[in-house]
Order: structure tokens, then C-alpha cells, then sequence
């Protein structure tokens, strides 16, 4: 077996096409075919209404001339030879490299006829993938370049050895010279709005990772190579040598649209895309360029197959392993043609990609500001100069609030919540206040790897009373990773999340998917799905508090208990852990002190409540645990504060 040089969607189809499959740091790579699919694109539209050109730094071609020239400096060893900014950072396969170390040191010849230009005047980038030599040897290299002021500041080199083992190491067919679309320009009227354009490139990752078609707008006639192997909608795809009896289902499995791949769940064994950040979107020729990170944890084992002839269930058997990867999504008319794609082995498993801060990252984000936090010392965290905190509705300096009266913390109840695509982490706990057990809920915005944004809402315990004995530990799957098949796309868990909060304020339990075993805790307290048993000795209206707290989390909106709860504004989701299948918010609870008599159905012997808490508002934080597509479990915490307040944050 010779070395393979891409290793993500690839692999699944590499361990059918040859005679077994090793473990991802010495699996092979196939022989690249030839593409015989055609590339139609679909009618012509009426043309858009042509909007005012608008005046940029750089044209199309001014990026495009510095990108060559960037290479040819890059081949001569001499980056004096292009404006490059003094503080400029460069990555080359996930790793910080200083100017004049790495590509900078080994390029040793100009791309060959395989290049493909991702020029972005409105953000002053551009991306290039193509073949290039480096030592010597021919490498696949994807690379991204960020101008400020005339002067390039960031630069991305994704450096991959372009040979195939199965063509006798030579540079495959496929990367010899580029698919024409990805090359030609668009009409007008095949344009596509630039904001549309990346939500179409975007929708590619949950399509992969939730293994559902419908999700990004592919073209039936959509082509994906990787590395130079067609992949995806490949009508003469070659076996290799010693090709498994299940040939024929992986025969059809090649031939498939990139949608109908996408279904079949063979792609399940992908646990997660993160850290994808955009490129370059270059308008003119209908192209994304996407740096993201794929990760893979061994599960699920074995895979269940649908749509293939003769394959129900497929063995992982790859372990865990990261792969970084560049896509370029050619976009005509809304929809994806075509798909060009590279990636690198070698990368820690959950690594980040030297840009972007991670699980982990976030994670230590997190660790580190609850150290400070405890310690009363800012300078132990990693807070940006120009940071702004909010605690308790209230703009507040670094260093006052809770920087000055947290004791200790926190204690075996504390949940975290990381964002990688958004940047954020979140925490839910108990600390320690004045000497005093206090819960908390923290929000981080990290920006360049600095702390940019911070949230408190602190439950202060100023008589210091003991909490409730669901604060001394977190239910267990508040902390559980959700098998895969379990999650889903995080704008549809935003969209639950939201629909909890319109549910109360609607009073109808309908309104949001809570599962049957849905339970509610509110500062510790087990507010529906209550299990203990109602108590004996109280009086009448006890009695029917109790009730309430035992009815499902549905259900029990549905009684009108809530409706002394005006309305529910400022929602704030920060973090979607898809992980975890957990989304953390912020909101306001808006209470007018209306209806003063609160009417309430499908409760015995209860037909109405007194409206006495009068007018008051009630900040709050909630975690929701979302497991197929259903509110299972919700954690939250808040207080009671004067009526009409802001988040703070206006």
C-alpha cells in the first residue's frame, strides 16, 4: 500500500475500491477517472435588474495578478519581492510558520495548468487552488490571502502531496487541468447573490454531517472531486485491484448526484465540521473557496446503510482521526455544480486550524476566566483590551461586579456550552459569592482568540442560604455527547430553543416539541415532570402547585398557569453545542401584572389563579438538551428584577 493524501469523504469509498482498508495514517488512495458528466447548467433566468457598479480597491484581475505574484515570490524564495505587512500571520497545514520556513522554503516550481482563482474585491482576498512543485515533487496547495491597506496580513497554505498511488505515483487526471466551469465566467443571468452564494457553500457541511440531501441546494447534475478523484457523480468510475464483493453497491454508490450520496448515510462517519471559514466568494465567476476541519470519532460501528444495492450497514473501522480540508463550490443559478476539494492528513485529532478557536479552545477560554473570576485577577484571562461586560442587565468594568466578590468556584455543578461557528462558550453553575454558594451563567464572545464580549447573570444568595439539592450535581445528560444520529442542524435547534419560549407565551404546550419525559428545573427546582409524590398534609392550593409540577413540560403550559407572563423578549441564543445537542439563551420575562385572575383549564379542581406578583421582570438563562429533533431536558436559572429593564447591551 502506498501513502494516501486525502482522507475524509474519500476514505469510505477508498476501503470499498480496494482489497482492505488500514487505519487512516497509511490507507491508499485511488486512481482519479475521468468525469463524463455533464455540466448543463439549468435555463436561463431573466436577467436581474442590474444594480450601481461599485468601486473597489482591486478589481478581479488586480487579485488575481497579486496571487501570481505571491507564487512566483513564493518559488524565488524572496518575499521582499511582494507587499507583505510586517505583523502578517501565515498557517500552513494548521500550524503558525514563519515568513521563510515551510512553502516559502521547499516551493521549488510555478502552477501547473491546474489552477483554479477565487478573487473577492469587496473583502480584498483571494483564494487559489492548483498544483505547484515543492522540493521538487508535485503538491496539491490551497491557498488564501487578506490584504489591509495595500499590505497582505494573513495567509493560508494548505500543502498536499498530488500524486496517486494507484497511477504509479504520477498527478492523477483530474488534477491536470480544472473543470471548465470552474475556470469560466458567469452570465449575468446565472448569477447568484453574493449573501446567497455562501449559504448555499455553507449548506454543504450539514448536509454531510446530518446525511440528508435536501439541505444544500445541489444540481442534479452536481460533480465532486477530492483531490483529483471523482467522487460524486462519476459515470466511469475504476475499480482498483482486489476490489471487495461489495463493488457493485460502491459502483452505484459513485455514480450517485451528490444528493442522493448524501442519503444513503455513508457518510455518518463523519462526527463533525468545524472551524469553516469562508475564503474568498468571487461573484464574477459564481465560486466559494471554505477552509473547515472534519472530525471523526469512530462512531456510529457498524454504519446503517440505505439507497445501495446490496449494502445495509457499513463497519467504521477508521477510529479517530481530524482532517483539515478547502472546498470550492461553483454556484449558477442558487444551486451547486460543482465541487472541488482537497484536504491534509498528519493533523492532531480535534486540532484547530491555527485560525480558529476550537472545543477545546473554547472550553479553556472558559476555564481560564472562571480561574480569573475566582481569583479576582482579569490579567489570568485572556481579555481583550477593548472588552465589554455586562452583569445583571448592567454595563460594568472589568474588574467590578462579580470580579470583585466571587470567592471560590466552580463546584462539581458546571456546564459548558461551546459555539465553535460562532465563537462563543457559555456557562451554567454554581460559584461562590461573598463566601456564599451563588449560581451563575456566564457568556464569552472570543475574537481572535481573546475574550471580546462577556455576559454575567448572577442568582446573588445574599443571606446565604443553602441551595437547592439539584445544584450539588448536573443531570448526566446535560454533559453527554448525542450519538450522531441523534442531532441536528443548529438552526433547527435555534428554532426549538425559540419555540419553548413561544409556547409559554402562548399557552399552548403544542407549540413546542418537548418529549414525553421533558423535565424542567428553574434555579434547582423541578418545575414539570416533577417525580416526587404530592404532598399530604398541605392545604388545597399546595396541592395544586404540586399538581402543576408534576405535569409534562407540554401539558402543563397548556393549563394557563404561565399567563401571568406578558411576554418573553430579548432572546439572545448564544451558543449551539451540536455536540452535545445543547443550546444556551438569555431572554427577559416580561410580567405587566396582567390578567389579575389567571384562567386555567385541564387542572381538577382548579379553574382559575389570583395574578398577585404584580409588575416585574425576570432575567434568565436556559439551557435546552434537544435530542432528535425534541426538548428532553430544560436547565435554567434567573431573577427577579424592576419591571421595563434592558439587556444592557443597547
Amino acid at each position: 500500500m502506498k501513502k494516501t493524501v486525502v482522507l475524509y469523504t474519500l476514505l469510505l469509498v477508498f476501503c470499498f475500491l480496494i482489497s482492505a482498508c488500514s487505519s487512516p495514517s497509511d490507507s491508499t488512495k485511488d486512481q482519479a477517472t475521468d468525469a463524463n458528466v455533464s455540466s448543463t447548467p439549468e435555463p436561463e433566468k431573466a436577467a436581474p435588474i442590474a444594480e450601481p457598479e461599485v468601486q473597489y480597491r482591486y478589481t478581479r484581475a488586480d487579485l488575481v495578478n497579486i496571487m501570481d505574484k505571491y507564487l512566483a515570490a513564493l518559488v524565488s524564495h524572496d518575499p521582499a519581492a511582494i507587499p507583505i505587512a510586517e505583523d502578517v500571520k501565515i498557517v500552513q497545514n494548521t500550524k503558525p510558520t514563519p515568513i521563510g520556513e515551510g512553502l516559502w522554503k521547499t516551493a521549488s516550481a510555478l502552477p501547473t495548468d491546474f489552477k483554479i482563482y477565487v478573487a473577492d474585491p469587496k473583502e480584498e482576498r483571494v483564494a487559489f487552488m492548483g498544483v505547484m512543485e515543492s522540493e521538487g515533487k508535485p503538491v496539491l496547495l490551497g491557498a488564501r490571502l487578506k490584504l489591509i491597506d495595500g499590505e497582505i496580513k494573513e495567509i493560508d497554505h494548505m500543502v498536499s502531496p498530488a500524486v496517486s498511488a494507484m497511477a504509479g505515483n504520477t498527478v492523477p487526471e483530474g488534477l491536470k487541468k480544472p473543470r471548465p466551469a470552474l475556470v469560466e465566467k458567469l452570465p449575468d443571468t446565472q448569477k447568484t447573490p453574493r449573501d446567497e452564494m455562501l449559504k448555499a457553500a455553507l449548506s454543504y457541511y450539514p448536509s454531510l454531517e446530518l446525511n440528508d440531501g435536501s439541505i444544500a441546494p445541489y444540481a442534479d447534475e452536481c460533480q465532486r472531486n477530492e483531490n483529483g478523484m471523482t467522487t460524486a457523480n462519476n459515470q466511469n468510475p475504476q475499480m482498483g485491484d482486489g476490489a471487495m464483493t461489495s463493488a457493485g453497491g460502491m459502483l452505484t454508490f459513485m455514480k450517485m448526484t451528490c444528493a442522493q450520496q448524501m442519503d444513503t448515510g455513508m457518510w455518518r462517519y463523519i462526527t463533525d465540521i468545524n472551524q469553516i471559514r469562508p475564503a474568498a466568494i468571487d461573484e464574477e465567476m459564481g465560486l466559494v473557496m471554505v477552509y473547515s476541519v472534519f472530525n471523526h470519532d469512530g462512531e456510529p460501528d457498524p454504519m446503517p446503510i440505505v439507497n445501495i444495492p446490496g449494502l445495509t450497514e457499513r463497519k467504521n473501522e477508521w477510529g479517530k482521526f481530524t482532517v483539515p480540508a478547502a472546498h470550492i463550490y461553483k454556484i449558477r443559478n442558487g444551486k451547486i455544480y460543482e465541487i472541488e476539494a482537497m484536504a491534509i492528513l498528519d493533523a492532531p485529532y480535534q486540532g484547530d486550524d491555527g485560525w480558529s478557536c476550537n472545543r477545546k479552545c473554547l472550553e479553556e477560554k472558559m476555564d481560564q476566566y472562571l480561574v480569573a473570576l475566582a481569583k479576582n485577577d482579569p490579567t489570568l484571562a485572556p481579555i481583550a483590551a477593548d472588552a465589554v461586560l455586562v452583569e445583571n442587565t448592567k454595563k460594568t468594568p472589568i474588574g467590578e461586579g462579580l470580579w470583585k466578590t466571587a470567592t471560590a468556584g466552580p463546584t462539581e455543578f458546571k456546564i459548558i456550552v461551546a459555539d465553535e461557528a460562532a465563537d462563543e462558550v457559555a456557562f451554567m453553575g454554581v460559584i461562590e459569592e461573598n463566601k456564599k454558594p451563588t449560581i451563575a451563567a456566564i457568556r464569552l464572545k472570543i475574537e481572535n482568540k481573546q475574550i471580546a464580549k462577556i455576559d454575567h447573570l448572577v442568582v446573588h444568595n445574599e443571606k446565604g442560604e443553602p441551595l437547592h439539592k439539584n445544584m450539588s450535581a448536573v443531570r448526566p445528560a446535560l454533559l453527554e455527547r448525542l450519538p450522531k444520529m441523534e442531532r441536528i442542524a443548529r438552526e433547527k435547534m435555534i428554532e426549538i430553543a425559540n419555540s419553548y419560549y413561544e409556547a409559554i407565551v402562548q399557552d399552548n404546550g403544542g407549540v413546542a416539541p418537548f418529549a414525553d419525559e421533558c423535565q424542567r428545573r428553574e434555579n434547582g427546582i423541578i418545575s414539570a415532570n416533577n417525580p416526587d409524590p404530592l404532598p399530604k398534609d398541605a392545604d388545597a392550593m399546595m396541592q395544586a402547585m404540586a399538581a402543576f409540577g408534576q405535569m409534562k413540560c407540554g401539558e402543563q403550559l397548556s393549563t394557563g398557569v404561565m399567563s401571568y407572563i406578558t411576554d418573553i423578549t430579548d432572546r439572545r441564543v448564544f451558543a449551539v453545542d451540536e455536540e452535545k445537542g445543547l443550546v444556551f439563551a438569555f431572554s427577559i420575562f416580561r410580567h405587566t401584572g396582567e390578567p389579575k385572575v389567571m384562567k386555567i383549564k385541564g387542572v381538577p379542581g382548579v379553574t382559575e389563579r389570583t395574578n398577585d406578583f404584580g409588575a416585574f421582570d425576570l432575567p434568565a438563562a436556559h439551557i435546552y438538551k434537544i435530542r432528535g429533533g425534541k426538548i428532553y431536558e430544560i436547565e435554567a436559572i434567573g431573577y427577579m428584577a424592576e419591571h421595563g429593564i434592558t439587556t444592557g447591551w443597547e
